[in-house]
């Protein structure tokens, strides 16, 4: 990976296939013997989402330094690495077919397994490891925004991996949606809308490399407009369609993914993808969707937002507290006045207003001295 190579950072490449015939590349920054630490992009990122402002602010080299063993996810949709698959390319209508319930019902297994597999100690299978080798080589996860749905999917269908996970931090988490964003209803009828004629135009990435700078060269104001209320930068405002001009940053997605967030912000509820009536008959015995369980999670979270976050609003955040009272053990709120959705990522100050912090609480966890904080 050039940017990698760029930095100096020694790193190495695997290449993973998931049950469902996807091909994910995962970039390592290796520490062999160090606690391992799987990052996760949500909605239209990918691995480069925590390497992109450089070496001294992102949170890939950071962790790397602090001698954390760094792994890094594409997840399938992201290019260029989660663009393979066994039988399909990325032309074919049934490639895109997918939304955060694929990402966590089968790209984290497949990672988490190949981590493991990777950072296991001594001989035989990680079943038979001591109680404390075992703990040792727990991942410590950290994602962005719909990368928690995944999480919560692998949790609540695959349970047995939560034995791998020793802790969450979800940065700009979201679930329920409903009347907890800062959007109306009239603008994500637009948005969906907009998905709709790509859709029939059989156009069904979202938002291909480069695809939304040029957009915004035609539709300046629409896209002012649209950072301003969903992303950000809140902290550069001077430069606020700087983040659509991240052609490593906005590495494409799904249209259904979209779709089904629209549905969690119609339903209300954190729901899997509604097919409609006749086929969620065929694929979850039920009219309608399937509701995921989370009362069995019992990996630690730590939650956090911004101020003014428009998508993960402070509001909806804490509804996921509510609702997962005994898994989560800290909410905290960013330290700035303003901070939008795509800060957490690229604000000028995300290495002390971000990082920082949550390397910190991470570490006071590990020691068992992690503060039980709502704020």
């Amino acid at each position: 990976m050039n940017w990698l190579q760029q930095s100096n950072y020694s790193h190495e490449l695997h290449n993973v296939t998931t049950a469902d015939g996807y091909q994910l590349q995962l970039q390592r920054l290796p520490r062999v013997g160090a606690r391992p630490v799987l990052l996760l992009h949500g909605l239209l990122g990918s691995a480069l989402s925590w390497l992109c402002l450089g070496a001294e602010k992102s949170l890939g080299f950071q962790l790397h330094r602090r001698h954390y063993d760094v792994w890094l996810a594409n997840l399938r949709g992201s290019a260029p690495h989660g663009r393979h698959h066994l039988e399909l390319t990325d032309v074919m209508l049934e490639f895109w077919r997918y939304s955060f319930h694929e990402h966590g019902a089968y790209d984290l297994p497949a990672i988490i397994d190949h981590i493991v597999e990777h950072t296991k100690r001594g001989s035989g299978s990680a079943e038979q490891l001591p109680q404390q080798e075992l703990e040792t080589q727990q991942i410590l996860l950290i994602g962005h925004s719909q990368a928690f749905n995944a999480f919560l999917v692998l949790c609540a269908l695959q349970p047995r991996y939560q034995q791998h996970i020793a802790l969450m931090q979800a940065l700009a988490p979201l679930t329920q949606l409903h009347e907890q964003v800062r959007f109306d209803a009239r603008q994500v009828r637009n948005i969906m809308k907009f998905v709709k004629t790509r859709q029939k135009a059989k156009r069904f990435e979202l938002f291909p490399v480069g695809e939304m700078r040029r957009m915004c060269n035609k539709k300046r104001e629409q896209c002012e407009f649209y950072a301003k209320t969903l992303a950000g930068s809140a902290l550069n405002n001077k430069k606020l369609l700087e983040i659509f001009n991240y052609d490593y940053l906005l590495q494409g997605g799904s249209a259904r993914e979209l779709q089904h967030l629209q549905q969690l912000w119609k339903s209300g509820d954190f729901i899997a993808y509604d097919y409609g009536p006749i086929e969620n008959l065929q694929v979850y015995q039920s009219i309608e969707a399937m509701g995921y369980n989370l009362s069995h999670i019992t990996v630690p979270i730590i939650l956090y937002f911004g101020e003014t976050d428009a998508i993960a609003t402070p509001e909806g955040v804490h509804s996921i507290y509510a609702r997962m009272l005994n898994s989560v053990r800290s909410v905290r709120r960013i330290g700035a006045r303003k901070f939008n959705h795509f800060d957490f990522l690229i604000a000028s100050e995300v290495k002390t207003l971000v990082n920082d912090k949550l390397i910190e609480l991470m570490e006071q966890f590990l020691a068992g001295k992690l503060s039980y904080v709502i704020e």
